[in-house]
């Protein structure tokens, strides 16, 4: 068999070819075993904890009741795939509840729960003197999902908030949200094997040519078929919050790669800024915030040095601006 191998150069190549991703495959999984290699930590997120959306508006939703250890950090969702504990369905009149809605900083990747700024938010609140007088209980409703964007948070929480019952709503807006979000099946190759999803995430990265900069001053051009839909998108999140007495509030937080004075970046922020709040949408922008404590020092924001999520140190920043500026707006 091996010497019919050998004497067919097209037997050998395949051979070859299988040879090499057999031990790539299994190269990764020893090395992810004990390293968090960032683009194999999403494709456990992938399997573990997502699953294709019955809802055709959405790509995907969280599994409810699921839970899994994610770049050394346990994640655990509960029954409507949010990452807090399961909240009464019956609501308390002394209870006061905040939804938010958002991206994977929602969700915390990369960071524990206590850590996360919903978490620490909720903590916070709950030990406010002023806000103890009227209510006995704050709940902080935390159902970010990764790789999702403004409309895709929209009819998450369309589909949620007669179930939390939020007295206040928070959308954490992130500037690649106005990317489209295509509805697709998962290949069964990638879905499995870490060498090809890994290769894969290579082959996207290396294909993507010109700066992040250019590519988010298309992305939020006037006519930009993604900026559209998050515009319209933020108009139904506020009209169904109005409906609902609902109290509806804007947070963005920036890319963290850059954080300088000199960031070209600050233009399209003070733009989405500008936007929302001519929409009569409360706006908080924690740019400032994270920028004063890692301005020349941004790497110390993130996960790890190839993974840009915020860290432990950055959500306590955000929570802080997040806390401050509910109490400025006077809804207790």
């Amino acid at each position: 068999m091996l010497k019919k191998i050998s004497n067919n150069p097209i037997l050998k190549f395949l051979f070859l070819v299988i040879y090499i991703s057999f031990v790539a495959e299994v190269g990764l999984r020893s090395i992810s075993y004990f390293i968090n290699v960032y683009d194999i930590e999403m494709l456990k997120y992938a399997k573990k904890l997502k699953i294709i959306s019955k809802n055709s508006n959405l790509s995907h939703e969280h599994i409810p009741n699921s839970e899994a250890k994610l770049m050394g950090v346990n994640i655990e969702l509960n029954s409507l795939g949010h990452r807090n504990k399961d909240i009464l369905e019956k609501k308390r009149k002394d209870e006061y509840r905040i939804h938010i809605i958002g991206s994977s900083m929602t969700l915390g990747w990369g960071v524990k729960k206590e850590k996360i700024f919903p978490s620490i938010l909720e903590k916070k609140l709950n030990q406010n003197e002023f806000i103890k007088e009227s209510y006995d209980s704050i709940k902080v409703i935390n159902a970010g999902i990764g790789n999702t964007n403004t409309l895709h948070h929209y009819y998450l929480f369309k589909d949620q908030y007669m179930l939390t019952k939020p007295d206040t709503l928070v959308l954490q807006y992130f500037i690649n949200d106005a990317e489209i979000i295509k509805k697709k099946k998962n290949n069964p190759i990638i879905k499995t094997s870490y060498f090809a999803a890994f290769l894969y995430q290579q082959i996207l990265s290396f294909s993507f040519s010109g700066s992040l900069d250019n590519y988010y001053e298309d992305l939020y051009s006037d006519n930009s078929t993604g900026w559209l839909v998050v515009k319209d998108s933020v108009i139904k999140l506020k009209e169904l919050s109005e409906n609902n007495n609902i109290n509806f509030i804007i947070m963005i937080i920036p890319d963290l790669h850059n954080l300088s004075n000199n960031n070209e970046l600050i233009a399209l922020y003070k733009k989405i800024d500008n936007e929302f709040n001519n929409m009569g949408i409360p706006v908080l922008n924690t740019y400032k915030s994270l920028s004063n404590k890692f301005k020349n020092k941004t790497v110390e924001s993130w996960v790890s040095k190839s993974d840009a999520h915020p860290n432990a140190k950055a959500h306590e920043i955000i929570s802080n601006d997040l806390y401050n500026f509910i109490i400025k707006q006077n809804i207790f």
